[in-house]
């Protein structure tokens, strides 16, 4: 059975954090983590900001929920997905007037490194969520969509973002819940 947790709910174990070169705390509920892995949920308040320029060794990915934030000089807004390589450059990134709220996930240990990588540097890939969903074969299944009949890889759990219902869930099977559903598989715990 899967644990699903509603994104807006009160007991959520918010904690603050201070990210490296940001101008104060941003709060965050650690959904999952395997090895160096993991997915969180993070509101970054009305006012931050992170002026250094800097990148991490591992990829990230973000669905905005709520507000904005800006990336480099690029806004993510509600609905929206992105996709930041392993050494992508981050430079003055701010959250908007109402601050934002997203589900981000992190391929290895978030390690800021001050500077811009070596070599050529990666850009940014955003998307509107409907977007990233969408199957190149026409289909919904290649970036993640699925739905509660699908079945995960053997040896695997599966970890859910439901936008309509605001919920995220894990566990061995995909829950019934309103789509579109953004799935990403994880080793079985």
């Amino acid at each position: 059975m899967a644990q699903v947790l509603d994104l807006d709910g009160p007991d959520l174990e918010w904690r603050e954090v201070v990210m490296p070169a940001g101008s104060g705390p941003v709060r965050l509920v650690r959904l999952h983590a395997a090895g160096a892995a993991s997915v969180s949920l993070v509101r970054f308040p009305a006012g931050w900001s992170r002026q250094a320029t800097g990148h991490y060794p591992c990829a990230e990915e973000f669905v905005v929920l709520d507000g904005l934030i800006s990336v480099s000089g690029t806004d993510f807004t509600a609905g929206t997905y992105a996709y930041l390589p392993p050494g992508t450059p981050r430079t003055a990134s701010a959250a908007g007037p109402d601050g934002c709220l997203a589900v981000a996930w992190f391929s290895g240990p978030p390690a800021w490194r001050d500077g811009l990588p070596d070599g050529d540097a990666p850009r940014a890939l955003r998307l509107p969520v409907t977007e990233a969903l969408r199957a190149e074969d026409g289909g919904t299944r290649a970036a993640g969509y699925a739905s509660a009949s699908d079945v995960p890889a053997p040896g695997c759990d599966v970890e859910v973002l439901s936008l309509p219902a605001r919920t995220w869930a894990y566990g061995p099977a995909v829950p019934d819940l309103p789509g579109p559903l953004f799935v990403r598989s994880w080793p079985a715990s």
